[in-house]
């Protein structure tokens, strides 16, 4: 390792193993942000909740991370890194037996706000010493490859415990699961860092704090906004008008800021750099259209009837993909960085692919096998994309402007997120309603197919002893949960068909874009040896 300024003298001769301990220790921190993500029904049923109110408290996590991640690369260059994490880890911990003993869906999302600055106290600081533990030149790559690969695939490893506990005991026991990892990665950090790091520490009243607090309102402000505006009509709600205002007035007076004081959480010349906004619009589309997962997941959960257990393990196939597609990434990358745009070509010919796969095969009774195809491949893709945009976001600034980069890569991340979760909620139900009508149009007393069910059904009805009114009844029923299913069918088709336009959009900017830069490439070398 190239610095030993984080850690004990015994543990500098093992340097994989180094990395390993940071990892769990990572893993540790980021498990409570991603504790109930795929075992949402368990808790909506625990507190007896909408699925918005807890899609707003998983959201508001976020929100914690993103508002707390520039004070964070301040906040960890004054304290001392040991006694840092643990007093983090304490805190995470007295956070889940808040959690555990709470069940007013108020103060269970506050104690998720914390719960999410917590996260991002602790991955932060990791993020940053891990990049200490590698070679200068491979520091950055291999650095936000391992942890973004854990950011994309911690959700479905802390499902596989989660759905594990929760089909066995009651969900506050897992609560009991993360306070334990919390307590290993506590003394992980007691065995691996020093106890005093000699550095100058970074004063704490040049941190804009006034501009953090207004940030954390906004965003907070506009989770409510894009979880509960879908639901409620959006502007044609008083409370969603007044949430949108005051978002909108904090996040402007945020960024205003950032142009006038001194010392801004953020650089805001990173958007003079046409590279760097063209970076982070692949980086929005990219996850925009990478959430359709979700939508998978739940055809299996609602449609197919498959139990918590079974749409974890299908996600064991994505987190595979992942792995597969990152370590390829980075091989290529260090090989040849001129890779990256083909990496990036290859990324979303296979989000096109999976997307396309699925509009054309996704029907009632696709098989466990069938769908962990397309949930693979979407892992590949996943794995050829991030790591490439995020180095090419982060390549695409001078380092003056310090960790900005990877801020606005969070930033971001956290935006689409919000457009994708209402996006996704909206189209489904129009095309829902549209298809919903179209089928009622047809249901006419001269149907034959019509007819044709409704005898099959009564006619097996009545062979189990039903009455005729009765056999009538429950053939109705059955006929319009079969209606409804075929609406909700059609209408996630639809919308996979429309990622697989974006991605394909998508591509064919990436080969003008390719072409504009080896068009420039003649002139700027020409320049270049005019000067010498």
């Amino acid at each position: 390792m190239r610095s030993n300024i984080y850690f004990k003298t015994w543990i500098n001769k093992y340097p994989g193993l180094t990395r390993i301990c940071l990892i769990l220790i990572l893993f540790a921190g980021m498990a409570q942000f991603a504790s109930f993500g795929l075992i949402q029904a368990h808790v909506i049923s625990f507190y007896g909740a909408q699925s918005e109110d807890i899609s707003f408290a998983f959201q508001i996590s976020y929100a914690g991370i993103i508002s707390f991640l520039p004070i964070q690369f301040r906040t960890q260059r004054y304290f001392n890194t040991r006694n840092y994490l643990i007093i983090a880890f304490l805190i995470g911990i007295f956070l889940n037996l808040g959690c555990m003993v709470t069940q007013n869906l108020v103060l269970f999302s506050v104690l998720r706000f914390f719960m999410g600055a917590v996260t991002c106290t602790i991955a932060a600081c990791i993020l940053i010493i891990l990049f200490s533990t590698l070679p200068i030149e491979k520091a950055t790559l291999i650095g936000v490859s391992i942890f973004f690969s854990l950011v994309l695939t911690c959700g479905i490893i802390v499902g596989i415990g989660a759905s594990w506990i929760v089909v066995r005991w009651d969900w506050i026991v897992f609560y009991y699961a993360l306070i334990g990892l919390q307590i290993v990665a506590m003394v992980i950090c007691i065995l691996l860092f020093k106890l005093t790091i000699d550095r100058k520490p970074l004063p704490l009243y040049q941190i804009d704090w006034i501009g953090g607090l207004l940030f954390a309102f906004g965003v907070v402000t506009a989770v409510y906004i894009f979880i509960y505006g879908p639901k409620r009509y959006w502007l044609s709600d008083q409370t969603v008008q007044y949430a949108s205002f005051f978002s909108i007035s904090a996040l402007s007076l945020y960024f205003y800021r950032k142009t006038t004081i001194r010392h801004p959480l953020i650089d805001m010349n990173v958007f003079k750099y046409p590279k760097f906004i063209f970076a982070i619009g692949l980086m929005l589309v990219f996850w925009c259209v990478k959430d359709s997962i979700n939508l998978i997941y739940g055809y299996a959960a609602s449609v197919l009837g498959w139990d918590a257990v079974d749409v974890v393990q299908s996600g064991l196939f994505n987190i595979l993909g992942v792995i597969v597609a990152t370590l390829i990434a980075i091989g290529l990358i260090l090989r040849k960085k001129e890779n990256l745009p083909k990496l990036l070509l290859v990324g979303f010919s296979l989000l096109c692919l999976y997307h396309l796969w699925l509009y054309f095969h996704l029907t009632p009774d696709l098989s466990f096998n069938e769908l962990c195809l397309p949930i693979f491949v979407q892992g590949l893709a996943c794995g050829f994309l991030f790591v490439p945009i995020t180095i090419f976001c982060s390549a695409s600034v001078p380092k003056s402007t310090g960790m900005t980069a990877i801020i606005i890569c969070a930033y971001t991340r956290f935006c689409s997120t919000l457009i994708s979760m209402s996006g996704l909620y909206t189209l489904q139900l129009y095309y829902t309603q549209n298809y919903k009508y179209q089928f009622l149009g047809k249901l006419t007393i001269d149907n034959e197919t019509l007819a044709q069910r409704q005898s099959l059904y009564q006619n097996l009805l009545s062979s189990k002893g039903l009455g005729k009114s009765e056999a009538i009844g429950i053939s109705n029923m059955l006929l319009s949960k079969s209606s409804a299913m075929q609406s909700q069918l059609l209408a996630v088709r639809s919308i996979f068909m429309i990622g697989a336009i974006v991605a394909s959009a998508t591509i064919i900017i990436l080969c003008c874009f390719a072409v504009i830069i080896k068009l420039k490439k003649p002139e700027k070398n020409k320049l270049k040896s005019r000067a010498q």
